[in-house]
């Protein structure tokens, strides 16, 4: 694995990013590889709640749209 090459990957697939909730994530993913002192269960526990007020808002897939976004992945 060339770790150059797929940090250049990730970079380039950052850029393209618009949503401030998935920015939000990947931080608080980072945040906790970085910092061991982080409370796991409180991060989860945040994360459930940015969940549910994402549901409430109306942000959410039915079924049939989650497996139709499925068929997508790995086919580019």
């Amino acid at each position: 694995m060339d770790i150059k090459a797929e940090i250049n990957w990730i970079h380039q697939e950052i850029d393209k990013v618009k949503d401030p909730s998935f920015v939000q994530k990947l931080k608080n993913l980072l945040q906790s590889v970085n910092n061991s002192d982080i409370d796991s269960d409180s991060s989860y526990n945040v994360d459930i709640d940015n969940a549910l007020e994402s549901i409430k808002k109306g942000n959410f897939y039915t079924e049939d749209q989650a497996r139709e976004i499925a068929k997508k992945w790995g086919r580019k």
